[in-house]
């Protein structure tokens, strides 16, 4: 009876933490586009961007001007009118982000 319950006591551990890994997984492949963008306005104080982008491929979206959020771990600096950047953009719960920007020589 002992072992019975071990085993099944097990089986629930070892399936909880398959489902905990998985979510977690799942988080790190969460799709992103980097592409070619130029600035076109950014406000500072509410960490947003005006930027002209190429096509978002990976998240289906072509190329257009929009507003996106800026990830507080993003150098904002990088967003002056008219940078030439290069950056990287994800979908989320909130919309589009640019999780990474880098100045591009044109």
């Amino acid at each position: 009876m002992i072992s019975v319950l071990a085993s099944a006591l097990l089986a629930l551990t070892a399936a909880d933490h398959h489902g905990h890994h998985g979510n977690h997984h799942q988080a790190e492949e969460q799709a992103s586009s980097t592409v070619a963008a130029d600035v076109r306005a950014a406000d500072a104080e509410d960490r947003t961007a005006l930027v002209r982008h190429d096509a978002l491929t990976e998240l289906g979206m072509g190329a257009m001007m929009m507003r996106f959020s800026v990830a507080e771990d993003v150098d904002f600096d990088l967003f002056q009118p008219d940078a030439a950047l290069t950056i990287t953009v994800i979908g989320g719960e909130n919309g589009f982000e640019i999780i990474a920007a880098e100045a591009r020589s044109e």
